[in-house]
């Protein structure tokens, strides 16, 4: 999306330093850190907002002053608006978030800003099209859950494009060291906002300046800062990027255990830590199902399941799925019955549409299992251990690395529900017991007949109600040399459909994913049809587009992006380049037939 307009934004930013009981340790770099982000914003060649739209509340000695001038400056602002908060807080008796003022204590209500109070201000006056929420202060995670919960119709119209970013999780603590000139978190953002983020698009969209700003902190052992979108607003974009068109920097890979300390309050432990899931490329780029990761291109598994139709139900009576779309398969999950292996939580915000998860963190520590239910077009022939289950077939494979795998075959479909326990490496020695377990309840479920519907209502601006074989038209196909136009395999649900040359290597897959928000590091950043998109290049000459439709918080109260995948392999160019601008064709005339990215 376009800069934010300065001449039709505001910004309020709110330092406070000063405390006046001595039990509340004073913040000496939150004012400078506030002014110096107002000498940003109001730089022409970043974003160029007038001095009077850009109000730095300095120290504020009343509630009454906060919400006042946020008020006013919501009234104000068509295009977007700009919280920014630098400061002590902490959690009231009610699970509120607290911006304490200079006048505060460490228990009490007296000044002290109730999250709640200004989320209110926000949803009662609110004008602007875009709103960022920034708050540097301990507990401040807590923003992330609140502002982005649930809400009802009205509120949901005034909070459209809304980007939050906090400097810790809820239940941590923000860090602010002596020897710096601002706090941890907005001393990276600004130096984020003064260099720019090499390979992200100009302007630059927020949730890139989020990513480079939680990798500085990553690699410097401090709290991770949480985001949260509604409506796109990760593509809000406030400033120029003044790295545009240097290099990607590198990737962070790893990071060691975060721990904090400070004056208001301990920390309080809140489980392991989720891993930034990777992005699954799930049979793009072939027949069957597989899961890989994008960086390795490292298949678990590969069943090799024969083509079929999308259909579902063989002849016959009995089927267990009908309406495709409409089969839950979060439905054949229960973390209660995972739950002796450690921690288990439902994930139903992750890869297809015909997918759910659940994650289990292992009572004794260790790796994270991934135990995915998954529907998918076609029968598995009987390979393995069978076994015959009430009107199901259950094939068990043997553990491959560090996945164990289950395919259950119902009678009267034409389809395979496979059951996958995996981690990413060192996988417990309990990996199939996992799996036994979670195909036992899948079992259960397809033995009593129908698969329970979805009790989830997709909004228009979803890609779950479109049809992944209908994205692609003759003439865009013919365009790559060896592939066969109308030659589409569809997958379950037609979520999914991959086009193959009868007499080469060249195959084509397009695909619906759902997963964290891409940014640079899925590939290139561009623009496709008006899009933001990201292309990347594997080693062997595949070419991966990614275009983001929509974002939403997930299960986990995490970012989630629903993304249309296209990937190019074996086209037999001669150059790297050609079957880049091929495939970024072929994902603008699919990107072309998508819903609008607002409902």
């Amino acid at each position: 999306m376009p800069r934010a307009d300065p001449s039709a934004s505001r910004a309020v930013l709110i330092g406070v330093s000063a405390y006046t009981d001595p039990a509340v340790e004073r913040l000496p770099t939150a004012v400078p850190g506030a002014r110096r982000l107002r000498s940003l914003l109001t730089d022409p060649a970043l974003w160029g907002l007038a001095g009077k739209d850009c109000v730095v509340l300095s120290n504020p000695d009343t509630p009454n002053r906060v919400l006042r001038a946020v008020r006013v400056a919501a009234e104000a602002a068509a295009d977007t608006l700009l919280i920014y908060f630098a400061g002590h807080g902490r959690i009231g008796p009610g699970g509120d978030l607290l911006l304490m003022l200079p006048g505060a204590a460490l228990e009490g209500p007296y000044a002290v800003v109730p999250y709640s109070d200004l989320r209110q201000m926000l949803l009662n006056h609110r004008r602007a099209d875009n709103q960022v929420l920034i708050v540097d202060c301990c507990h401040s995670g807590a923003v992330v859950t609140d502002h982005m919960g649930p809400l009802d119709l009205a509120q949901r119209t005034v909070i459209e494009r809304t980007y939050v970013i906090t400097a810790c999780g809820k239940q941590q603590l923000s860090r602010a060291p002596r020897d710096e000139k601002y706090p941890a978190f907005t001393g990276a953002l600004i130096d984020t906002l003064e260099r720019g983020v090499p390979g992200a698009p100009d302007p630059l969209p927020m949730r890139d300046v989020f990513v480079t700003v939680r990798n500085s902190l990553t690699g410097r052992n401090l709290p991770l800062p949480q985001d949260g979108s509604s409506g796109l607003g990760d593509e809000i974009a406030l400033v120029r990027n003044r790295a545009a068109g240097a290099a990607p920097a590198a990737r962070v890979t790893s990071a060691a255990p975060v721990t904090s300390g400070g004056p208001v309050a301990p920390v309080v432990s809140v489980g392991p830590a989720r891993p930034k899931r990777r992005r699954r490329r799930r049979a793009l780029l072939g027949t069957g199902w597989r899961w890989s990761v994008v960086a390795a291109v490292a298949a678990v598994v590969s069943a090799d399941l024969p083509p079929a139709a999308h259909s579902g139900a063989a002849p016959g009576t009995g089927s267990a799925f009908g309406d495709l779309r409409q089969a839950d398969p979060c439905a054949l999950t229960a973390p209660a019955a995972l739950r002796r292996f450690g921690d288990a939580r439902q994930d139903s915000g992750y890869g297809g549409f015909d997918r759910c998860d659940v994650l289990v963190d292992p009572a004794g520590g260790g790796q994270q299992v991934d135990v995915v239910v998954d529907f998918d077009a076609g029968r598995e022939e009987e390979t393995g251990r069978a076994t015959t289950e009430g009107r199901v077939t259950v094939v068990r494979k043997a553990e491959e690395g560090s996945a164990c795998v289950r395919l259950l075959l119902p009678a009267h479909d034409d389809v395979t529900v496979a059951v996958l326990a995996k981690t990413d490496d060192r996988a417990p020695a309990s990996l199939c017991a996992i799996a036994d377990a979670a195909t036992t309840t899948a079992v259960q479920v397809l033995n009593r007949g129908k698969v329970p519907a979805r009790t989830t209502a997709f909004p228009r601006n979803s890609l779950f109600g479109s049809d992944a074989c209908a994205l692609l038209d003759g003439k865009a196909l013919a365009a790559v040399p060896g592939l066969v136009a109308g030659g589409a395999t569809p997958q379950f649900g037609n979520w999914q459909c991959d086009y193959a040359s009868d007499s080469g290597p060249t195959r084509v897959g397009v695909a619906f994913d759902r997963g964290d928000p891409p940014d640079a590091r899925d590939g290139t950043p561009t623009l496709i049809g008006g899009r933001h998109a990201f292309v990347l290049s594997e080693g062997d000459g595949d070419v991966m587009v990614t275009v983001p439709q929509r974002s939403y918080l997930g299960d986990q109260h995490q970012p989630v992006s629903e993304s249309l995948v296209l990937a190019l392999a074996g086209a037999g160019t001669a150059h790297r380049a050609e079957t880049r601008r091929l495939a970024t064709a072929l994902a603008a005339t699919a990107t072309s037939h998508l819903p609008p990215t607002r409902a």
